[in-house]
């Protein structure tokens, strides 16, 4: 494994992972205390069998005790996208907000022609020079990614349980992975080192991916560029939920108070009885990596290979707000446009077109999102510190929120509001006066 080297690589597991895994199997059935079984369990073939059969008669379970760390490097932020949909591992991921990108490099799949990846090439050329330009004239690195392609490289680092990791694996050999090139081959290396800890394991799995059906779709040219706005919808919501939470107080003989119990997290659990539904419209798309973060809600967003095909774009108010950087974002764009054209002239299917998307572009999601975790987003994403699209649609969010339950929402938005202390440390914005007077206010 060399250090610029692409691929994915299992970097430290769980110490004698089989072993604990077929503890695991074996505590229910048999004598012995927890620390007795385990070191009885000392014959790996024996402990392997035992996984293998536990595992095959449905009981899963048992596969959580072994936890992987995984490296994945220098990959493209298209496979970045689909890793953090899983929402039972745990990611640290480069961020675009903070490295400069210029020197990334990108990936192409070898599914592109040599005179293709000649001009796709040129393109991202064209594009790493001008991000190199926006950062010189004082456009932050957060906003000058827009007009990057999704094929730029990325680093990440991924923690995940042996059960998961099975399932992730199927998803990018078998499952709706198998049509990016890149994915499937990232797969094929996890499954080469997962195959040695416990063989057999992914085949056994392989059954319920194969029935899978993931045609590729027909890109159509793109004749017409929008820039565009987002917007929020509340779509549902319990009317109720003030109601249901004092019953709850009423029933365990509790005195109730909303906002120390916020603050206590006392009553946090509660909150995860209500349940919020919204549409969100025209985000740029590498906004869509933020949001997926919040692992306790349920999201649907667009097919990947159906992203590519929008011809919505978000311009950052950064940019916007100067001509001259205006009309470069825009020729970017357009740039961007006619290489998608001629490649769809040339009838490269839609999910590679993914590798020219660019950062800019709008997609589309609904997602239903807990009051727990509504909490928990509004306290990170409302906050100064939060990239300015996601502090945008958290507002939003809250700000409708507050229209049909303010009782509710009353202490809900950044840290140093819901809680009177900032998290950020040095990186504080020192506006907690003004933060306290925007939220008590919001409507």
């Amino acid at each position: 494994m060399r250090s610029n080297e692409t691929g994915a690589f299992i970097l430290s597991e769980t110490k004698n992972g089989e072993r604990i895994a077929s503890c695991g199997g074996r505590i229910s059935t048999r004598p012995g205390t927890a620390v007795e079984l385990y070191k009885k369990a000392t014959d790996k073939q024996k402990n392997l069998n035992l996984v293998s059969k536990v595992v095959s008669s449905g009981h899963k379970t048992i596969l959580e005790h072994h936890h992987f760390n995984i490296a994945f490097n220098n990959v493209s932020i298209f496979v970045e996208q689909f890793l953090i949909e899983f929402r039972l591992a745990s990611f640290t991921i480069k961020s675009g907000r903070y490295v400069n990108f210029s020197k990334a490099g990108f990936n192409l799949p070898e599914d592109f022609t040599e005179i293709q990846k000649r001009k796709i090439t040129k393109h991202y050329q064209k594009m790493f020079k001008m991000y190199d330009s926006f950062v010189q004239r004082g456009v932050p690195v957060e906003d000058a990614r827009f007009i990057l392609p999704y094929g730029i490289k990325t680093n990440i680092y991924m923690s995940v349980n042996a059960r998961e990791l099975i399932h992730i694996i199927c998803t990018m050999i078998y499952g709706r992975g198998k049509v990016f090139g890149e994915i499937q081959k990232l797969g094929l290396m996890l499954k080469e080192q997962f195959d040695l800890r416990y063989p057999g394991l992914i085949e056994s799995n392989q059954k319920y991916y194969d029935s899978q059906d993931f045609e590729s779709t027909v890109a159509q040219p793109c004749e017409k560029i929008e820039y565009v706005n987002h917007s929020v919808k509340l779509l549902s919501y319990p009317v109720n939920a003030m109601e249901t939470l004092n019953t709850f107080a009423s029933m365990t003989h509790q005195e109730f108070d909303f906002e120390k119990s916020l603050k206590n997290d006392k009553m946090a659990r509660l909150l995860e009885h209500f349940n919020y539904t919204f549409a969100v419209k025209d985000f740029a798309l590498i906004i869509l990596k933020h949001f997926t973060r919040h692992r306790m809600q349920s999201l649907s967003t667009c097919p990947i290979s159906e992203m590519v095909l929008s011809n919505r774009f978000v311009m950052p108010e950064s940019i916007s707000c100067d001509e001259n950087l205006k009309a470069d974002f825009e020729k970017c764009i357009e740039s961007n446009r006619k290489l998608y054209n001629d490649l769809v002239s040339d009838g490269v299917k839609a999910e590679l077109l993914i590798y020219i998307t660019p950062h800019a572009t709008a997609t589309n999601f609904v997602t239903t999102i807990n009051a727990r975790e509504l909490l928990h987003f509004c306290n990170l994403r409302t906050c100064n510190r939060a990239q300015w699209e996601i502090r945008y649609l958290a507002t939003d969010m809250l700000t409708q929120l507050k229209r049909v339950d303010r009782e509710m929402f009353v202490h809900f938005g950044p840290s140093c509001y819901t809680y009177g202390v900032c998290p950020e440390g040095r990186l504080c914005c020192g506006k907690q006066i003004e933060m306290k007077e925007k939220f008590e206010n919001l409507e």
